[in-house]
């Protein structure tokens, strides 16, 4: 074994913790190969696009335009999904409580559960990235065991 690396000899190499700068960096890695910036940016536009003159239409006439443009949307998740698989497939995985997407917001692991759980779901600025991250539930649990291992005394009163 003289000469060998770890990884030679079949042991892993030991973990390094994660800091403030290495989750910033892979979130704006991610957010970068995502393109997310793009598309945001490209959907605000597509938003801002609608004129003041598309506002006096009738009831009815948006009516229709809402339920067609609802229907497009569906369309178009549709067609997300329906995308090749490729290395990106984490874009429509929930991992979250909320329920919602990764969909190139930014996400922190728990350090307890290693669910990943958006900032904003977290109430986490990006400019205040705690080093260890430890989720409500997993606060829940450690209060409730804490609180349930404790000996419990009953109040004895002496009758006179």
């Amino acid at each position: 074994m003289h000469g060998r690396s770890d990884f030679e000899s079949g042991m892993s190499p030991p973990k390094k913790g994660r800091t403030k700068a290495d989750f910033y960096t892979f979130c704006s890695w991610v957010l970068t190969y995502t393109q997310y910036e793009q598309w945001k940016q490209d959907e605000i536009r597509s938003r801002d696009n609608t004129s003041p003159m598309d506002s006096a239409s009738s009831t009815a006439e948006s009516y229709t335009s809402e339920s067609t443009l609802s229907s497009s949307s569906k369309d178009d998740s549709s067609r997300v999904l329906d995308m090749p698989d490729s290395e990106d497939e984490s874009w429509e995985v929930i991992t979250c409580f909320c329920l919602k997407p990764y969909a190139g917001r930014p996400m922190i692991e728990c350090s307890e559960c290693n669910t990943w759980i958006h900032l904003s779901c977290a109430k986490i600025r990006k400019t205040n990235i705690p080093e260890t991250f430890v989720c409500n539930l997993c606060k829940e649990k450690q209060f409730k065991s804490r609180k349930s291992s404790r000996v419990r005394f009953e109040n004895k009163r002496i009758a006179v």
